[in-house]
């Protein structure tokens, strides 16, 4: 059943609220802040894969036009209705995709617990990845191509995030993510359980991506840096070793995202040779 709410000052969609608004939205993605218990997702394909991935439903928005046909996971949740515009005003743009989700954030993992897995044989590293865009982009390359975890370091933006997980058209919830609290401490962590830390740079004395040969039992974490710096020289010290995507033409690198696909797809491969 449908509730109906015509007023954006509605208690009942507060939490919708700031969605466009820089602040407000920081204080519901940034980890540890007071709204960091809740994420939003948006459109039914990314709301249906977070319940597939175990988060809770809390309530539902919708269009008040809206004729599909509500999905079985909305019983027992508020699901509101509101008319094009007040959804407009909440979302920013028209196109939100069927339907926004507010759900409880489950317990993050800790990287010991992550290391400690060894089944986990596929990781990527995020350094100073701050842009929605990129991280998204990232995560569904990762779930679909092989990769076990991701590990954020403390700059990076929250892996939850509305935008994110849109871009990742939800495919990030299936994948474990923890945070590191220093990047060289955790980067340490992470060499010292045995896995080898791939850093991705275009610099020319970096072996090539091509090059590379694993075995499937191998543990490899591949380490992305920022849009446009990329890794950090700091970063850079500490990778057992560091990797190339060879360019041509006079292009001397690649979105990250870009980057990211080519990399997984590039130890995936490495563990075929």
């Amino acid at each position: 059943m449908l509730i109906a709410v015509n007023e954006i000052t509605d208690p009942r969609i507060d939490v919708f609220l700031g969605l466009r608004d820089k602040s407000l939205r920081q204080r519901r993605e940034a980890p540890g802040g007071d709204l960091a218990g809740i994420f939003i997702a948006e459109g039914d394909i990314v709301i249906e894969r977070a319940i597939a991935a175990g988060y809770k439903l809390r309530s539902v928005l919708v269009d008040a036009k809206r004729t599909r046909p509500l999905p079985n996971e909305f019983d027992g949740v508020d699901v509101f209705a509101a008319g094009e515009h007040l959804l407009e005003h909440i979302a920013g743009y028209r196109s939100y995709r069927g339907a926004l989700a507010c759900f409880y954030r489950k317990e993050v993992n800790t990287l010991e617990d992550l290391l400690a897995d060894t089944s986990m044989r596929s990781l990527v590293i995020v350094e100073g990845i701050n842009n929605p865009t990129n991280l998204g982009t990232i995560m569904r390359c990762a779930a679909g191509l092989d990769i076990d975890a991701l590990l954020l370091s403390p700059d990076s933006i929250d892996p939850l995030s509305r935008r994110c997980c849109r871009v990742s058209m939800g495919e990030g919830f299936a994948i474990p993510y923890a945070w590191l609290t220093d990047m060289t401490e955790g980067v340490g962590a992470i060499k010292e359980a045995g896995i080898e830390v791939v850093g991705m740079t275009p610099r020319s004395d970096a072996t090539d991506i091509d090059t590379l040969e694993y075995t499937n039992t191998d543990r490899v974490a591949v380490m992305l840096g920022s849009e446009g710096p990329g890794l950090t020289e700091a970063a850079m010290s500490i990778a057992t070793r560091l990797v190339r995507i060879p360019m041509s033409g006079t292009a001397d690198s690649l979105n990250v995202g870009n980057a990211a696909a080519i990399a997984f797809y590039g130890l995936r491969q490495a563990r075929k040779r």
